[in-house]
């Protein structure tokens, strides 16, 4: 949320100087672009940690029940694999980038780590997602990413 405030306060503050006072700041711009990338991967994360992300809700309403455990561990395991693989692709680039950032004088691979740091917080929260995949029953795991349908009785 404060990730999101300072991107708010920045592009208020652009947006004030460049048609309030028809002399933009020149740091807001960029600025802006990096907190609006750290925004999406935060929020990606959190979404991550509370089980908001898209699944495949169709595929698991039709698979039988017996199915569902093995479903539910695969799709992870994919999610982790490709949160761990875009870890390593950040850590790359971080490591290579020896440029500062144009209108601040910071290193640019601040935001690389910052992305390679929740990249890896996402691999993590997989992790222990898997972990409690494993441990429930496939009625705990139906019931738990389906809702009941109109039709059922309490």
């Amino acid at each position: 949320m404060l990730l999101f405030l300072g991107l708010a306060v920045v592009v208020a503050l652009q947006f004030l100087t460049r048609y309030l006072l028809n002399d933009s700041l020149a740091w807001t711009e960029e600025i802006a672009r990096y907190l609006l990338i750290a925004v999406v991967y935060s929020g990606s994360l959190d979404a991550l940690r509370r089980q908001e992300h898209i699944v495949l809700t169709v595929v698991y309403r039709w698979a039988p029940q017996t199915d569902l455990k093995p479903l539910m561990i695969l799709s992870e395991l994919a999610t982790f694999v490709f949160h761990a693989s875009l870890t390593l692709f950040t850590i790359g680039l971080a490591l290579s980038a020896d440029r500062r950032m144009i209108s601040v004088d910071l290193p640019k691979d601040l935001v690389y780590w910052l992305v390679a740091t929740l990249l890896f917080s996402s691999s993590w929260a997989t992790l222990f997602r898997i972990r409690d995949w494993w441990r429930e029953s496939p009625e705990q795991i139906r019931n738990r990413i389906l809702p009941p349908s109109a039709g059922d009785a309490p």
